[in-house]
């Protein structure tokens, strides 16, 4: 607070700078005089494959996406496939006289045994 009263003291109040006369009348001219003259650029020609190129390439996108889903479905379908083949050929080469040791392991009574057997998806015994 000192300070600012001593500062306002030496100096006062007033604003020591100051612009020329006329100053702003001619800015906006003599600005522009000194600008550099600007090149009128060519527009560039548009032709057909500009235009067509960004369809072009979401087309091949999509044949992309489905050659990758179809040979993703393709192959989780065969496995799918052969693991039922092979459990078919599992349980049909399997005698009678091993199923009940094996079901007796499991600790499955027969009313266990047969609501597992009815309530299991029907998909996987296709």
């Amino acid at each position: 607070m000192k300070e600012e009263k001593y500062l306002i003291e030496k100096c006062g109040k007033e604003n020591p700078f100051k612009t020329p006369e006329g100053y702003f009348e001619n800015f906006t001219r003599n600005i522009m005089e000194q600008l550099p003259e600007k090149e009128i650029q060519a527009v560039p020609e548009t032709t057909l494959w500009h235009r067509i190129r960004p369809w072009m390439y979401m087309a091949a996108m999509f044949c992309g996406l489905m050659f990758g889903a179809r040979l993703f479905l393709h192959d989780t379908e065969t496995a799918q496939e052969e693991s039922a083949s092979s459990l078919q050929l599992f349980s049909s080469s399997l005698p009678d006289e091993y199923i009940d040791p094996i079901v007796d392991q499991t600790m499955m009574d027969d009313y266990t045994l047969y609501q597992y057997l009815t309530d299991a998806d029907m998909e996987i015994y296709k």
